[in-house]
């Protein structure tokens, strides 16, 4: 058994440990990818992030040059007061009617005020010519029905940097090709800002900043670490949008993720471990059980065979009157009754096992006082410890409370640790049996002289079936059910039976019940 046991071992050994080690060498070597992975995933986030940021600011814009098309005069201006002007970030508006050629330039800040109209007019040409086929493509997106706002470059001047936007709008069933200068630090920080902060949410921090720009024009939090992805914008193509983790970089992302798999992992190696630890444990219980069950079916055999044995032949030679002398018949009689008495105890104990195994063993409490049940056994069995040679002393409390128990249960149970005594004591065959109180419990105490229990197998003598097999004992005769039943006995009862043993000095067995539930009340 042990040399499979040993191979089941190692089979299971191998099959837990080869895979977790196996997963651990692949989350090592694939750190690199782990980051790639993570990257991968800012990417996606910051592409749904900038397609949002695009589309509010195409939203934002549109919105706007629907209320100048709105708002537009005949002489190509919008009204000096228009609320526009305070909200739009549009510094500059460059009106060119498409059909009458009529050019405006309307300016509507302070910081450009300096600037000629020949710079508005030159600006405006320069335009023309290099996005031609850009002003081409708007014109043919407005007679489909669509309106499309496109960048077409940005100015710097001392007071900031303006991007150039490019739209066609209609007015008086006209054309009108407009070019807006927007002012990219005015439209971050009073369009832009609001929308940035509700995307990243206090779990990202967003920034905007000039491409290869140390400084930002606008950042959702104060940034602690390096920008993890950064992408440009479509209607602000100078300006990058670049996104971060607010607690941890990539690399502590990747370092986490790996730590992460490691304890689990590990987590998971410890649960397969006490899985298997726990099914190594049944399988060693189950076999202890089988073997058990083979020394129980051979040891019934010569338990039942000796004394069957025994009364066939002494009831065949009393048949056949071959006893002349009247007192060895009466020993032969003797005989017979007393191997009867043995038969009928193992016949006895085969049958409440088995029926406690099918659930079907039935208890019928009543009020009972246990030194008085102590008494009877003394008194029914005490012919038969004296005629085994045993001498046995009763130290029996008076007056103890009731419990309610089944008093034939008591009775069987104090019948087989009286058995156990007798059974494994040699030389010094002296019995001691006490009642008393300690607490709230009472307590039946039954104490011998005999060999003793090891240390090491006192925690399996209450298993079916088992019967220690050190020393001298295995030449004792039995079943290995009497202390299986006695605990059965008192389980069901809501006791406990304890064990106080030393090798070579005798075996102290105590029935416990507790009376603060049961026997306090039968008192009252």
């Amino acid at each position: 058994m042990k040399s499979r046991a040993n191979k089941l071992i190692l089979t299971v050994a191998g099959t837990i440990l080869l895979p977790i080690i196996l997963f651990t060498i692949y989350e090592i070597s694939s750190i690199s990818e782990s980051e790639k992975v993570i990257e991968r995933a800012y990417e996606n986030q910051l592409d749904a992030i900038i397609f949002s940021v695009n589309q509010y600011s195409n939203d934002n814009l549109s919105g706007i040059m629907d209320k100048i098309e709105q708002q537009l005069n005949d002489s190509l201006e919008l009204p000096a007061k228009s609320p526009i002007i305070a909200y739009s970030n549009l510094h500059a508006l460059l009106f060119t009617n498409l059909k009458t050629g009529r050019f405006k330039a309307q300016i509507f800040h302070n910081a450009l005020n300096d600037l000629s109209e020949n710079f508005w007019v030159n600006l405006r040409d320069s335009l023309d010519l290099a996005q031609a086929k850009t002003k081409d493509q708007l014109i043919r997106y407005k007679e489909g029905g669509y309106r499309k706002i496109e960048p077409t470059g940005i100015i710097r001047l001392k007071n900031g940097t303006y991007q150039l936007i490019n739209v066609v709008l209609e007015h008086n069933s006209a054309p009108v090709y407009c070019i807006g200068v927007l002012s990219i630090d005015g439209f971050a920080n009073n369009v832009l800002a609001p929308r940035l902060q509700q995307i990243a949410d206090n779990e990202l921090i967003i920034t905007l900043g000039y491409a290869g720009a140390e400084n930002f024009i606008y950042t959702t939090d104060s940034l602690r670490k390096d920008v993890m992805s950064q992408k440009c914008m479509w209607l602000l193509p100078t300006v990058e949008v670049g996104i971060s983790s607010k607690n941890k970089t990539v690399k502590e992302l990747v370092q986490e993720r790996f730590y992460y798999n490691i304890a689990a992992s590990m987590m998971l190696l410890l649960l397969l471990i006490f899985g298997f630890t726990m099914v190594y444990r049944n399988y060693r219980k189950e076999m202890r059980l089988a073997q058990n069950k083979s020394d129980f079916v051979s040891n019934v055999s010569h338990e039942l065979r000796t004394p069957l044995a025994l009364i066939s032949m002494f009831a065949e030679t009393l048949l056949l009157d071959r006893v002349a002398n009247h007192d060895k018949r009466k020993e032969y009689e003797k005989i017979i009754l007393k191997e009867t008495n043995r038969l009928t105890n193992i016949v006895n104990k085969i049958l409440n096992f088995s029926q406690i195994e099918n659930n079907k063993r039935s208890y019928h409490p009543e009020p009972v006082n246990v030194s008085d049940v102590t008494k009877e056994l003394l008194s029914d069995y005490a012919y038969h410890i004296e005629r085994n040679g045993f001498t046995f002393e009763s130290q029996l409390e008076a007056d103890l409370p009731m419990v309610k128990i089944d008093k034939e249960a008591l009775y069987e149970a104090l019948v087989n640790l009286l058995d156990n005594a007798m059974k494994y004591s040699e030389d010094r065959k002296a019995l001691i049996f006490r009642t008393g109180m300690a607490g709230d419990s009472i307590f039946v105490e039954v104490q011998d002289q005999g060999i003793g229990i090891p240390k090491d197998k006192i925690n399996q003598i209450f298993d079916k079936f088992y019967r220690v097999t050190d020393g001298n004992i295995h030449t004792t005769r039995g079943a290995g059910l009497g202390l299986a039943l006695v605990n059965h006995l008192m389980e069901a009862h809501g006791g406990k039976i304890t064990v106080d043993s030393k090798l070579g000095k005798g075996t102290k067995f105590k029935l416990i019940f507790n009376t603060k539930d049961n026997g306090s009340d039968l008192n009252r």
